[in-house]
């Protein structure tokens, strides 16, 4: 009679598993289905969800321009590109050249193909690749729940995912692959350290291969290789290792425009950049991200440290500051696993993100989904 119990507490293990990953298929295809419809509706010729600023436009050029000066995209501005045969040019920030690493105009190559080679209307291609920018902020939301409820109190872990799907949905159904590029990371950390290093590897360097601003996880990749090395196959490290030369020329090609930011009309200035000099604000600003930079060294280690003070060198090193920032900064939230480290991090985070860019206007995109979709 004892026995039974035992025997069976495997099988009902095995089927509370199942109906777990079930539920959780619903709600990715749920939720896939909702991105697809919605954006579907949104107006165009943009599609996206607050017609203010986008990116994806400029983004679909620069692939195409690729195609035609090669990496001259990378260290000559927009104007001084020359005649490219384009059936669309979206412009943005003609002063700059293409700041991204290489990953990005992979990602953008087939819609700038499908719009210049007029396989598609140019709306349809807006339409297009503002659903894969959805899906993968979808992607990246649930990916920073599954993170987040393992490591941090249900309450605060609950709060913070909820917030920073709030940042990705918001950003990925305004045209911005940020949230994809985060997402990637986050699920690159979780496969790491849960036994596929290999894949927590190819997925990091996909998201480093998108946006330079998550470079501050470097530390993570390079301790990955060298911790893991025996367990990562050679294919993998060889994939890496070309993503990362490539996105290391590219970014040798387009840093020196970096420091050409303040210079350039429309660049949002960022408030706690030190090369203005020190203030009051910016000296205190420094010093509390010193002491979340001791709490993380003490409590995570010099891995973790590492990438905290990388963070803390974009937030207060380079001049610009756009409000869709913080979804870039939202991995640093599951890479600490010690009650301090969460809870110090978890406050920078959210003081960052109110105090440099602002929350997104919750009501206010409800009302522009309302809008839209009805």
């Amino acid at each position: 009679m004892l026995r039974a119990p035992v025997a069976a507490a495997p099988q009902l293990a095995a089927v509370q598993s199942r109906l777990r990953l079930t539920r959780a298929r619903l709600a990715i295809a749920a939720g896939t289905a909702a991105v697809l419809a919605s954006v579907a509706r949104f107006h165009g010729p943009n599609h996206v969800l607050d017609p203010v600023y986008t990116d994806h436009l400029q983004h679909e050029y620069s692939a195409w321009a690729f195609l035609h000066i090669g990496l001259r995209i990378f260290d000559t501005p927009k104007d001084d590109w020359g005649y490219i045969p384009a059936a669309h040019v979206h412009l943005l920030w003609e002063q700059l050249p293409s700041i991204y690493p290489p990953g990005l105009i992979a990602f953008f190559l087939p819609f700038g193909v499908a719009s210049n080679e007029r396989w598609l209307a140019d709306a349809h291609v807006h339409m297009l690749s503002v659903m894969a920018l959805g899906v993968g902020a979808l992607f990246a939301s649930l990916q920073l729940f599954r993170s987040l409820r393992l490591v941090y109190e249900p309450a605060l872990g609950t709060i913070l995912a909820a917030l920073g799907a709030v940042l990705f949905l918001t950003a990925g159904l305004n045209g911005f692959i940020d949230p994809l590029a985060a997402g990637l990371a986050l699920a690159g950390i979780w496969w790491a350290e849960r036994g596929r290093p290999g894949w927590g590897l190819l997925a990091l360097m996909a998201g480093l291969s998108l946006q330079y601003r998550l470079w501050y996880l470097w530390p993570v990749v390079l301790a990955l290789v060298v911790e893991r090395r025996r367990e990562l196959r050679p294919w993998q490290l060889a994939t890496a290792a070309v993503v990362a030369a490539a996105s290391c020329v590219t970014f040798g090609l387009s840093v020196p425009f970096v420091a050409k930011f303040h210079h350039i009309p429309d660049i949002t200035p960022n408030p706690l950049v030190l090369t203005h000099g020190v203030t009051a604000e910016r000296g205190a600003a420094l010093v509390a991200g010193l002491v979340v930079l001791a709490i993380v060294l003490v409590r995570e280690g010099v891995v973790r440290a590492g990438c905290v003070a990388l963070a803390l060198v974009l937030v207060f090193g380079v001049d610009q500051w756009e409000v869709w920032y913080p979804v870039l900064f939202v991995p640093l939230l599951a890479l600490v696993r010690t009650r301090a480290a969460q809870i110090a991090v978890a406050l920078a985070f959210l003081e960052a993100t109110i105090y440099l860019g602002g929350f997104p206007d919750v009501l206010r995109d409800v009302h522009l989904y309302a809008h839209a979709v009805r």
